[in-house]
């Protein structure tokens, strides 16, 4: 499975995710000597589990279930930039 799909799959089981939208970015660092591996990833998250939650829990709660394949060997993820919403969130920015 690609690094895409897993990291996909993880967010759906780990924290319920109803939407996950990820761009592989690893294109635009090909030959950048500190990657040391892994790809860099935009990921926005769509999960009720961030309800009450603040923004930098919700990255907490991200990293957390994506940590086995950033600190892994070979590494599969090197960078992430995050997006979380909740589902009334999400819902606002779609109408706006």
């Amino acid at each position: 499975m690609d690094t895409v799909a897993i990291i996909d799959q993880t967010l759906r089981e780990q924290l319920g995710a109803l939407h996950v939208d990820i761009i592989d970015e690893s294109y635009l660092h090909r030959g950048h000597q500190a990657a040391g591996g892994g790809g860099h990833y935009r990921v926005t998250v769509v999960s009720p589990h961030f309800e009450e939650v603040e923004l930098m829990d919700r990255y907490r709660m991200v990293y957390g279930v994506l940590d086995t394949y950033i600190n892994s060997q070979p590494k599969r993820i090197h960078a992430l930039q995050i997006k979380t919403y909740t589902p009334q969130q999400w819902e606002e920015t779609r109408v706006g």
